[in-house]
């Protein structure tokens, strides 16, 4: 009549009782005299400048240029603990197992953001009904706050974590939220620390995109373009005492347990197709019709998940660049506008092919069966399969409908519209599935998994006055 699974704080049903073991109880702390709320909260302050100059030049009816300089910084918060009394100074500007520490104890700041851009569009004749057009450009992102909150209080001197046990602190049943462990106001035992390495910059692409449209006949044109997007100083999170460097920084009173160090040393690539018809200009048949075949590689897809390694060695990230998470090879895109008898009805189509998953190593071989973490990709010799070689289960579909019809009422420009709108109109399955595995800590956008959104219909009325 006993359970294990009652969470501390809880009372157990009538006629059962606690009989344990506790496997995990954690419960956070100070450090020396800091208080819980003073290692839990904190006012994280980023300030960012910008200036930006453009000009339009127009050597010709044929040929217009665009071109301009954006300049970017974002100034970092300072640490709250200086690096000279931090848990591992020690270790700062030291080199241990031939691995230098990466950090310097501060959030380095970027201030050398520069991003030139260009636009050219050139049409032949001058006359309107063809143009090319070539685009290019530096592009820097922001760095996520979350990532540097974690940097400037979990670094061993502010905030820890008490843990206990059966095993190691024989209670039984665990405490109550009111009779806690005592606090431990002592140094922290190989406290995991984070960091940012102290060469690390903001994330930078360098986009190009050249493009030719024409008209075929009246209000109809195509188009077709090629993008080529290059994302490099990514941002990546890797473990620089992970036992296959040796643990390094781990020793001594000092001594760290997982060393998070965000890095910008990750890349993407990305190279597009897109060709396109579109027809704008009839109110009685509107349309456009787009499709683009896509190549996305990346070695990191994480930017924002400060949590956990999404790498399956750390000495072996050359494994990791492969199909990007966001991968779609294809994807197609729809819409058309008619009018008939007095009703205005709308379709929109969005077809997207499956994105990349990575398969478990079994007797040292790819499998084909999806790893459910990045450990299962290393071989039992030790060797690690490719990342995202095989395709989930969630290429998606939808079929959105919307039929209306206007009716004149009242005075003259009084109109009542009655309104039927119907998603999903084939009921498509359109799973969805996440690329951290579990929606559990995932910052990758998606907040549930399983099926997506099922066929739903929805009526209204409008009326315009």
């Amino acid at each position: 009549d006993g359970t294990s699974g009652v969470a501390p704080g809880f009372s157990c049903a009538a006629g059962q009782s606690i009989v344990g073991p506790v496997n995990l109880y954690l419960q956070q702390s100070g450090v020396g005299s800091v208080t819980v709320k003073e290692a839990g909260t904190q006012t994280l302050t980023a300030n960012e400048f910008a200036l930006y100059l453009q000009d339009t030049w127009k050597p010709s009816p044929k040929l217009t240029v665009n071109y301009g300089l954006r300049w970017e910084a974002q100034v970092q918060p300072s640490v709250i603990t200086p690096p000279s009394t931090v848990f591992f100074s020690p270790w700062i500007d030291s080199t241990v197992n031939g691995h230098t520490f990466p950090s310097d104890g501060t959030i380095p700041s970027d201030k050398k953001m520069f991003q030139p851009r260009l636009g050219i569009a050139w049409d032949p004749q001058a006359d309107g009904r063809q143009v090319f057009r070539l685009s290019a450009g530096v592009y820097y992102a922001r760095i996520p706050g979350l990532n540097l909150a974690s940097v400037r209080s979990t670094n061993g001197s502010l905030g820890q974590t008490l843990f206990g046990s059966s095993g190691t602190v024989g209670f039984l049943p665990p405490p109550a939220f009111d009779s806690l462990l005592p606090l431990n106001t002592g140094t922290p035992f190989q406290p995991d620390v984070y960091v940012v390495d102290r060469n690390f910059k903001n994330p930078r692409t360098i986009n190009l995109t050249v493009g030719y449209e024409r008209q075929l006949s009246g209000d109809l044109a195509a188009s077709i373009s090629f993008t080529h997007a290059r994302g490099d100083h990514m941002t990546r999170f890797v473990n620089r005492t992970d036992p296959v460097f040796g643990r390094p920084f781990s020793s001594g009173p000092n001594g760290i347990g997982r060393l998070f160090t965000i890095e910008s040393t990750a890349k993407s690539r990305y190279n597009g197709f897109t060709v396109g018809l579109k027809r704008v200009l009839d109110p009685n048949l509107q349309f456009e019709i787009n499709y683009t075949l896509s190549f996305d590689k990346s070695d990191d897809d994480n930017e924002r998940d400060p949590f956990t390694f999404r790498y399956a060695r750390a000495d072996s990230l050359g494994k990791e660049f492969n199909w990007s998470d966001r991968d779609q090879r294809h994807r197609f895109n729809a819409w058309m506008l008619t009018k008939v008898y007095g009703f205005s009805i709308n379709n929109r189509v969005s077809i997207y092919s499956a994105q990349p998953a990575s398969e478990t190593c079994v007797a040292n071989q790819p499998s084909g069966k999806r790893a459910s973490s990045p450990a299962q990709r290393i071989c039992t010799d030790g060797h690690v399969l490719l990342r995202n070689t095989i395709r989930k289960d969630n290429a998606y579909f939808s079929w959105d409908l919307l039929v209306s019809r206007a009716i004149p009422v009242g005075r003259p420009g009084q109109q009542l519209e009655a309104i039927v709108e119907v998603f999903n109109v084939t009921n498509n399955d359109n799973f969805k599935d996440p690329a951290a595995g579990t929606n559990y800590l995932n910052f990758d956008g998606t907040i549930r998994s399983g099926l997506g959104d099922p066929r739903q219909l929805q009526v209204g009325l409008r009326w315009a006055f």
